[in-house]
């Protein structure tokens, strides 16, 4: 069963396939497939794909609401994985928006399942060495057509050399994408106005591994810039982390190491300790805003 909460009779097969509008096409790729449906509740893998109790499932995702554009490419010959999702990922990841999570090769796991259970595509089954996988927000800044929403891109080649692109894009609508669009934390000055207005934030680019190390480290510079600000400003650094099959003794043991690694990361770049105190909730306060919320650093003004 598809990942996908939807009937095949919710896929729209256009009569005429295009590109996603602010997205360009890899040259001389050609759509290969082409699906929408609106207003599905989809869930994005945020995790490598593993084996538990003799079922293959993502290590960790998360459900949203929203329209989907699905679109797979057959990428021409003469090029490899990693120049394909590179084209891809730079046009993803422009400013403000965020890597959710990425894997390669075998970090990804079976390569079957994510052709047919998260994709529903058996084109996109490849030898498990050749795939590329990213996670992200996204925000198209066409005039007149502006979207936001979360991607996932995922790259492979086939062992016939055949190579692919695959895009799911999931447009968020109504009240969720303008929450989105308000948490776009790029400058200090942007964070520091949200933190005073609604007293904590999601701290944006901070990634953490499977191995509790800080992988992706942005979202430092710009909360040291903001406590700079304010020398009387003192916060919470709580870690939060969602995992299925794990019992909750572990999972706030984790967020705690997470948030002490951020604090440590603080203090070395000059705020004063005192201010800040570390704390691991785990899996205890599943919801933020926008999302995703499984894996977060979230800042608390205390009181």
């Amino acid at each position: 069963m598809s990942v996908l909460l939807l009937a095949w009779s919710s896929w729209s097969q256009a009569a005429e396939a295009t590109d996603f509008p602010g997205i360009d096409r890899f040259p001389g790729a050609e759509i290969a497939d082409y699906r929408e449906a609106d207003s599905i509740n989809y869930s994005l893998v945020l995790g490598r794909m593993q084996r538990i109790a003799g079922q293959v499932t993502a290590s960790a995702s998360e459900r949203f609401q929203g329209n989907l554009t699905r679109i797979t490419y057959q990428i021409p010959n003469g090029f490899s994985e990693a120049e394909v999702y590179a084209f891809y990922r730079d046009q993803l990841i422009s400013e403000g928006q965020r890597e959710l999570f990425t894997c390669q090769g075998r970090g990804c796991g079976s390569s079957n399942y994510w052709a047919n259970e998260i994709f529903d595509n058996r084109i996109l089954y490849g030898p498990v060495q050749n795939q590329r996988y990213l996670a992200a927000t996204f925000e198209t800044g066409v005039p007149g057509d502006s979207q936001i929403g979360y991607a996932a891109l995922y790259v492979v080649r086939r062992a016939n050399q055949r190579l692919y692109a695959h895009l799911d894009l999931l447009a968020l609508t109504g009240r969720i994408a303008e929450e989105q669009r308000a948490a776009q934390l790029v400058t200090p000055a942007a964070m520091q106005q949200r933190l005073t207005r609604e007293g904590s934030v999601v701290v944006p680019s901070l990634r953490f591994n499977d191995s509790d190390e800080l992988e992706e480290d942005a979202g430092i510079a710009l909360l040291a810039d903001v406590l700079q600000r304010d020398r009387l400003l003192e916060v919470f650094v709580v870690g939060h982390l969602q995992q299925s099959n794990v019992d909750l003794q572990t999972l706030q043991q984790q967020s705690l190491a997470r948030a002490e690694t951020v604090r440590q990361q603080l203090i070395e770049a000059g705020v004063d300790g005192g201010r800040i105190i570390a704390a691991g909730v785990g899996p205890l306060a599943p919801y933020c805003r926008p999302g995703p919320c499984g894996q977060r650093i979230e800042v608390v003004v205390r009181q």
